[in-house]
């Protein structure tokens, strides 16, 4: 894969996504057109605003001045609405860059969405002619975009100008323009966005060209970002580092996640890893926080715009109500997300202050009797506060009311200065947006969420984002490069022994082997390398040998090999009567152990993805894996394994001597190492089972799908 295209410098765009100048062309005398709302969405912006329609040339216009042509404009505008039928866009968008507008904004729909092969070639000819003419274009088939710095509505969606929240905190970029407009909408309710893009078919900026402009913002503290697709998935990484070079996370979520783009797979790898799998280790490989629930995405982006880093892991809950707090911990039990007992400083002002029926721990209960004595609730909160063990308080809001709500927001918004970590407010209410919940929505400092089990999903990202990281992967060695280039053109397939002899040179430990053609050599190989033995079918033509009654296990003598060379022989051709076979393998018998899947595709987007979980002949059945790019370190190879719900296994369950996981690690490391050195020259990899002991691991089966 050649690599991608770099991301467009921010200040290019800069006149395009926050213009100080508007221009529309396309403009009409009906107040539901596109041209004539993009007009009155503008009705706050400061700079000019001029409509452009012969027809209507020398006419005010929805309060604006109109001119018959773009060359008439008194200036160069920095954007360029283009609210006309497609047709007319590539002749417009020339007469824009001749004028010397800083970008257009392009509407018209019908281009490559279509499907239709002549208008995917109109539209590149549209992406060509304006990359050669240096102005960039926001779209086609978007929605616009939004500065609300700037209260610039560049967008034919309505009553754009009733959005009166305060601008700042979060910036929206997203690939569907509908979505992107629907998140935009809570400034309604006073949540504080400062920008809002729409990228639509991307014909020439994508999601990441238009988040990475959003970083350079100082009102951005986050970007919430909805991705359906890229040409080029590996620009994410670029963005990636742009937001960690910033300081400001990206809170991301993928649409479309279902497996049908994963592609027909020879090994068990590819039933385990689909499409959606890829994009999560890529968002985790760019540094991106990950949420799988759109009404997640604002309120997960606005909390770290808000929450800064964490000092400890820790949650303290601080309720007027036992049922909330129980709810509370419930989600964070269920997460992971800590919560540590307070201090014995913590706990005695605690106790000073709650009645007897009351709660002095975490979750911390100061029952109803607060109302009656405000003080406590302060005293409280500060003491959890300067406890150590917390990071993030939580307070459920149980209740609305117009005469105490809005107070206790304001009264959280000030005990967080104070205490330096940040209160989150856990709206309670069905009356979603009663009082007191938009000046949560509206503070720099207090973040808000309708979902208790979002608030805890949030937290757990947080912990697990500003976590220290893996040390990213090293070099490839002399061995995996001889490795790589001693591999076969073409769609070749090696089968298990020459898979395995391939693993062995990269430093991956194998279970020795000898390829025997009738019952008698397999026999006197067995005899040599010493009973037990294990004989596996030696086929070219069947990947999974089990499913064929192709393995005998644990043979004792000669004679049992030589019946189960014929019993495998049999089998074989029954199940297959057309496939090729050579034999069998003949190994000896592994030690026992756990038994590890080890696997590796080329995924189309970003390239070699590797694949750990709990192996054997069930692996397709437990679908217990763990998914990165490759290459890994040995320290991220361990977290992977780690992350499994089978490493209990791995780690001495219920007594059983605990396997040699660095080991282990060291070995999907050097697999890893492979798979990335490799890159399109390997389609499929995969080691089925990895057997791991206290003695270390071995792979004693393996499968390797060379690229075309």
């Amino acid at each position: 894969m050649a690599g991608p295209d770099k991301l467009r410098d921010p200040a290019s765009l800069r006149r395009l996504l926050s213009p100080r100048s508007i221009a529309v062309v396309g403009v009409s005398a009906n107040v539901t057109s596109f041209g004539a709302r993009s007009l009155t969405n503008n009705i706050n912006f400061a700079g000019p605003v001029w409509g452009i329609n012969p027809k209507y040339a020398g006419q005010e216009m929805h309060g604006r001045p109109c001119f018959g042509s773009i060359e008439e404009l008194p200036e160069a505008p920095d954007c360029v609405l283009l609210a006309m039928p497609r047709e007319g866009v590539l002749e417009a968008l020339k007469r824009c860059a001749a004028k010397g507008a800083g970008g257009a904004i392009v509407f018209a729909s019908g281009y490559g969405e279509t499907g239709l092969a002549e208008r995917v070639a109109e539209e590149a000819v549209l992406r060509d002619t304006a990359r050669a003419l240096g102005i960039p274009i926001l779209g086609a088939n978007c929605l616009g975009i939004v500065d609300h710095v700037l209260k610039a509505g560049v967008t034919f969606m309505p009553e754009y100008p009733r959005m009166t929240a305060p601008a700042g905190g979060v910036a929206i970029t997203s690939q569907s323009g509908a979505l992107g407009y629907a998140l935009m909408q809570a400034a309604e309710r006073n949540f504080s966005v400062c920008h809002m893009t729409t990228a639509g078919n991307a014909t020439d900026l994508d999601v990441c060209d238009l988040a990475a402009y959003q970083l350079t913002m100082p009102e951005c503290k986050a970007v919430a970002l909805a991705v359906e697709g890229l040409r080029d998935g590996r620009r994410l990484f670029e963005l990636g580092d742009r937001a960690r070079a910033a300081g400001k996370p990206i809170i991301v979520m993928k649409l479309g996640r279902g497996e049908a783009g994963a592609a027909a797979a020879v090994s068990h790898t590819g039933s385990l890893a689909g499409s959606a799998a890829a994009w999560s280790a890529a968002f985790r490989r760019a540094g991106m926080i990950e949420v799988e629930d759109f009404d997640g995405l604002l309120e997960t982006a606005g909390f770290f715009a808000k929450a800064g880093k964490p000092s400890a892991p820790g949650v303290a809950i601080v309720t007027a109500s036992g049922g909330a707090g129980i709810m509370a911990a419930d989600h964070a039990e269920a997460l992971g997300v800590p919560m540590p007992q307070p201090s014995p400083k913590a706990e005695a002002v605690l106790r000073a202050a709650i009645p007897d029926f009351g709660a002095p721990r975490n979750p911390c209960d100061l029952t109803a009797q607060a109302a009656s004595n405000p003080a406590s609730f302060g005293e409280c909160v500060l003491a959890m506060a300067a406890d150590p063990h917390y990071g993030v308080l939580v307070y459920p809001q149980v209740y609305s009311h117009f005469q105490t709500t809005p107070g206790r927001i304001a009264e959280i918004a000030a005990l967080t200065e104070k205490a330096g970590k940040p209160i989150v407010v856990a709206w309670i209410p069905e009356q979603l947006e009663g009082p007191g919940a938009a000046a949560a929505d509206g503070s720099p400092v207090v973040p808000l969420f309708r979902s208790m089990r979002r608030l805890m999903k949030a937290i757990k990202l947080w912990n697990d984002h500003y976590a220290p990281q893996a040390a990213p992967a090293g070099a490839a060695g002399a061995n995996v490069a001889a490795a790589v280039a001693g591999l076969p053109g073409g769609n070749a397939t090696l089968m298990e022994a020459e898979a395995k002899a391939l693993f062995a040179k990269v430093g991956v430990p194998t279970a020795e082997d000898r390829r025997c053609a009738t019952a008698e050599a397999a026999a006197e190989a067995a005899t040599a390398m010493g009973f037990p033995v294990v004989l596996k079918l030696d086929s070219p033509d069947i990947a999974h040998k089990t499913e064929v009654g192709g393995v005998k296990l644990n043979l004792g003598s000669a004679a049992a090999v030589q019946a189960a060379f014929a019993e495998i022989m049999a089998s074989a051709k029954q199940h297959a009567p057309s496939a090729r076979l050579d034999g069998v393998l003949v190994q000896r018998m592994a030690q026992k152990g756990v038994e590890i899947i080890l696997g590796g595709r080329r995924d189309p987007q970003f390239g070699p993805m590797l694949l750990v979980g709990t192996g054997g002949v069930q692996a397709e059945l437990w679908r217990d894996v763990a998914l990165d790019l490759a290459p890994v370190s040995p320290a991220r190879a361990e977290e992977m394994l780690r992350s499994l719900q089978g490493f209990p296994l791995l780690d001495g369950f219920r007594g059983a001597p605990k396997a040699d996981v660095a080991a282990l690690a060291q070995a999907v490391a050097a697999f890893s190492q492979f798979l990335a050195a490799a890159g399109e020259k390997v389609e499929e990899a995969e080691v089925n089972p990895v057997i791991a002991g206290p003695w270390g691991c071995l792979a004693v089966d393996g499968l390797v799908r060379c690229g075309a």
